[in-house]
């Protein structure tokens, strides 16, 4: 396949993976408001810590999940199709006998945990339910994911995603029914359950229609496969560990040196964060499949170029994105919540920056495990992971709510920095150079059109604050408009995009719209 093919490929992709994490995104910041209103702040609290907590059983597969989007690109590459049966069936296997292991820890391990969370008595009954109900979903959702990833493999993201806002509808009808009938956070999670499972079967269904040969047998599993999954899911894990320390502990802790109220207030700021971090990093997801089938062919230019070209795009989506969430942080809380709560405004401003620097480390870092070397992300993982445990520890009891915060700031920070060095080191190519060719110009132009905001919102400050939630998100929406418009412009006008970035960008309206 040529490098024009695989660049249309990564468009398509991420064209959808717009589309589909625009929509999610979408529904998530309309819920959210509904959803804390009907269960109030300390049920919200108890619904994140759950989740948290959920997320950390995502470890007990030893990395082997990160294994099979990139085999899966290598052996449809190949045409080795009986290697993907292999593949597939020893996954489900293995996360089948995974999943009755963690249910049984599940069992075993959910009210002590809560009891050490202090989560209340008056709440007790209801946290465990929502836990042992969300572990159970969770097991069934993944022993069905190795069919899900054949669609990751065969890069056809568009699939999982229109999958994916299909499903949004009927769980935004289940939502409102579930709390509107009074059900309050079971019934959140009963929800969740059916709609999950209902996005696993269409996902198994697709993967047998995109991929015919596919066989469902058990005896097709191979534990040589598996060997190979574990070698180089092995190396992975630490990486995966060091995500869980850095993006799930924080609420762990604040529930236990402070308490489950600011667990939700914390949660209500990360997510807006975290919501406009994932926009950016929707091109990586494509970088991943498409870099194992470039590495597959020996071609380090093509390479070299998709690292420069992708780091760009997301540069040139993720800076402007990420200044405009951090100065207008108390008026989207007003527009969104109808409240600029302190604490999560404070997440927001603190989280933005380390987020926008992380999300200029996706490429390299989907490379890196496209290109089968997770090895290079283990010690920087291992020093991220560390230093983000023992700061969050020590600046909560120092600090207070902010330090849980400022600990992932620092650690965060610094290793991708880090991890940025080393990644040029290994491809040979200038960091410097490299900034100036990539950085320069979004950054500048978004900090420029920062200030202005910033300015704007201080004049206005009392009379947003004071005019309510209509005037607050109209008020925001204008911002936003305004903000892109003198964004965009400065782009255009400085060059930034060269001929073969608009030659891309005319050739991907032209697929949309069928000419």
């Amino acid at each position: 396949m040529d490098g024009n093919s695989i660049s249309l490929k990564i468009i398509r992709n991420t064209v959808f993976n717009i589309a589909g994490r625009s929509w999610s995104v979408l529904v998530s910041l309309v819920l959210t408001p509904y959803i804390l209103h009907r269960i109030g702040m300390e049920r919200f609290g108890i619904w994140a810590l759950a989740g948290s907590l959920t997320g950390y059983f995502s470890l007990l597969d030893f990395g082997v999940g990160a294994s099979f989007v990139k085999y899966i690109a290598e052996f449809n590459a190949r045409n080795e199709h009986e290697k993907v049966n292999q593949l597939v069936n020893s996954g489900w296997i293995l996360y089948s006998i995974l999943g009755i292991l963690i249910m049984a820890a599940a069992l075993f391990l959910v009210r002590p945990l809560f009891v050490f969370f202090k989560v209340p008595s008056r709440l007790f009954n209801e946290a465990v339910f929502v836990f042992l109900l969300g572990t159970l979903s969770f097991t069934i959702a993944n022993a069905l994911s190795p069919f899900a990833a054949i669609q990751g493999g065969l890069q056809r993201m568009d699939i999982s995603n229109k999958i994916a806002m299909a499903v949004s509808i009927p769980s935004i009808i289940g939502t409102v029914f579930f709390l509107k009938a009074g059900y309050g956070l079971p019934g959140l999670m009963i929800n969740n359950t059916i709609i999950l499972l209902i996005g696993s079967i269409i996902n198994l269904i697709a993967a047998f229609k995109i991929l015919p040969g596919l066989r469902i047998n058990p005896f097709l599993s191979d534990w040589r496969m598996m060997k190979k999954m574990f070698r180089y899911g092995i190396r992975v894990y630490i990486t995966r560990l060091e995500g869980i320390l850095t993006y799930r502990t924080d609420a762990l802790l604040i529930a236990y040196f402070l308490n489950i109220r600011l667990v939700g207030l914390y949660q209500l700021g990360s997510t807006i964060v975290e919501k406009a971090r994932e926009l950016p990093l929707l091109f990586v997801s494509a970088v991943v499949p498409a870099a194992s089938e470039i590495e597959a062919k020996k071609d380090k230019e093509r390479l070299r170029e998709l690292y420069v070209r992708g780091t760009k795009y997301v540069s040139i989506a993720g800076m402007p994105l990420l200044t405009f969430v951090f100065f207008a942080a108390n008026l989207i809380m007003t527009a969104w919540m109808s409240e600029a709560h302190a604490e999560s405004v404070l997440v927001i401003r603190m989280l933005a920056p380390c987020y926008l620097i992380n999300i200029l480390t996706g490429v390299s870092f989907s490379m890196i495990l496209g290109m089968g070397k997770p090895e290079i992300l283990t010690k920087i993982s291992i020093f991220q992971a560390i230093a983000n445990l023992l700061l969050s520890v020590v600046l909560v009891v120092k600090v207070g709510f902010a330090g849980v915060v400022i600990a992932t700031l620092i650690s965060l920070t610094l290793s991708s920095l880090w991890f940025m060095a080393i990644f040029h080191r290994q491809i040979e190519y200038p960091l410097l150079g490299f900034i100036k060719k990539v950085f320069i110009v979004p950054l500048s132009a978004s900090l420029f059109c920062g200030g202005i905001l910033f300015v704007f919102n201080r004049g206005i400050a009392k009379i947003s604050i004071s005019s309510g939630r209509p005037f607050s998100l109209a008020l925001l929406i204008s911002e936003a408009v305004v903000f892109i418009c003198f964004y965009a412009a400065i782009i255009l006008r400085s060059g930034y995009l060269d001929s073969y970035d608009k030659n891309i960008i005319k050739k991907r309206v032209f697929v949309i719209y069928g000419k």
